[in-house]
């Protein structure tokens, strides 16, 4: 297997002054360092002995393997976008097979099966394989927004991550909190504290210091609400989606609740492009849009309708997402066939929806 890339006129630093040359970003001290952290982590990748992927699958010592990095900050300060900066650079290394990312709520969706496939092929130990499984993606593993909010990701994650660790996996992760805040006053958090622990020992921990909110002040110059609902609507939409979304790969994504897939055509970090027919007018319920919620800091949603009493089951689903949306304090752009004000006219959820175009209000004056 060859190394990573080391070329100087390559990394995270490069393509974050590219955008600040480009006038997309203003220079941030805080972002720099990250930058620089982030690079000297593809140095050390790029030097490290590689081993195969056999004996990274039968190995069960510790190895040296690369430390990781856990990013810490405030929302808007750009830690998603740095880490996939990271993540291109790896990509444009011509190590696609080496390295793989996902929202952390997605990673633990993907554990969860692999461990109870192995469990009912009887596997002696279910977690050391869905760690071979997940080591064989990749020997570097990027995840946005860690956090940990149920019991059963809680109880697994310091035997998986030492499994995954004694396999060569090296971790780069993003997260609102410091790692000695997950999962806090969750129940029997005294068995997670040892993955806290192996986590502060396994990676380096780097808080982005306080700063300008990127994002916000992106979003301040665009629209938040396309009326008509037109060809210039959708182009509006495209140029902003890819305004925000410059620095990372687009890609398809589904995520999964009870059984349930929910697929979004075009993810971009912590953002997606999705029509309102596939949001509201399939058979979604309110825990599903917690879950997308939850992935995701802001939609961009094509095409929503006006609503009447003929829509009662769409306008309901439409409201059980504004209601996630604006509990997560999550942004939303779209095109729409009326102004919000005039998005219901019915009569079953006359007051109900008002609730609904009122968040919205506040919603989109956060992003104008």
């Amino acid at each position: 297997m060859a190394n990573f890339s080391s070329k100087p006129e390559a990394g995270v630093c490069a393509a974050l002054n590219a955008r600040i040359d480009a006038a997309e970003l203003s220079a941030d001290a805080g972002q720099m360092a990250v930058a620089t952290a982030l690079d000297a982590c593809l140095e050390t990748l790029a030097t490290r002995p590689q081993r195969s992927w056999f004996s990274r699958l039968t190995a069960r010592q510790p190895v040296s393997a690369a430390r990781g990095m856990y990013i810490h900050g405030g929302v808007g300060r750009g830690k998603t976008m740095l880490m996939d900066m990271f993540h291109q650079q790896l990509l444009s290394s011509g190590q696609r097979d080496s390295t793989f990312r996902l929202h952390f709520h997605d990673f633990m969706v993907m554990a969860q099966d692999l461990i109870h496939a192995a469990r009912e092929k009887g596997s002696a130990d279910p977690i050391e394989a869905a760690a071979d499984s997940l080591a064989a993606r990749g020997r570097v593993m990027c995840f946005d927004e860690m956090e940990v909010r149920d019991i059963a990701d809680a109880m697994i994650l310091a035997r998986l991550f030492t499994a995954l660790f004694v396999r060569d996996v090296t971790v780069i992760a993003t997260s609102n909190r410091h790692p000695d805040d997950l999962y806090k006053n969750g129940l029997h958090r005294d068995r997670f504290l040892p993955f806290i622990e192996l986590l502060k020992t396994r990676c380096q921990i780097f808080a982005i210091s306080d700063g300008q909110d990127w994002r916000a002040s992106m979003l301040a110059d665009l629209p938040a609400w396309y009326v008509p609902d037109d060809a210039h609507a959708t182009a509006a939409l495209d140029a902003a989606f890819a305004r925000l979304t410059s620095s990372g790969e687009v890609t398809s994504e589904v995520i999964r609740v009870a059984g349930r897939e929910i697929q979004f055509d075009a993810v971009a970090g912590d953002v997606a492009r999705v029509g309102f027919a596939a949001l509201c007018e399939t058979p979604l319920a309110a825990r599903d849009y917690l879950a997308i919620a939850s992935r995701f800091a802001g939609l961009f949603i094509d095409h929503v309708p006006m609503f009447d009493d003929t829509a009662e089951a769409s306008a309901r689903r439409f409201m059980w997402l504004i209601d996630a949306l604006y509990d997560r304090q999550r942004f939303v752009i779209a095109s729409s066939a009326a102004p919000i004000e005039d998005l219901y006219d019915g009569y079953h959820f006359k007051f109900e929806f008002d609730r609904t175009c009122s968040r919205l209000g506040e919603m989109t004056r956060r992003v104008t």
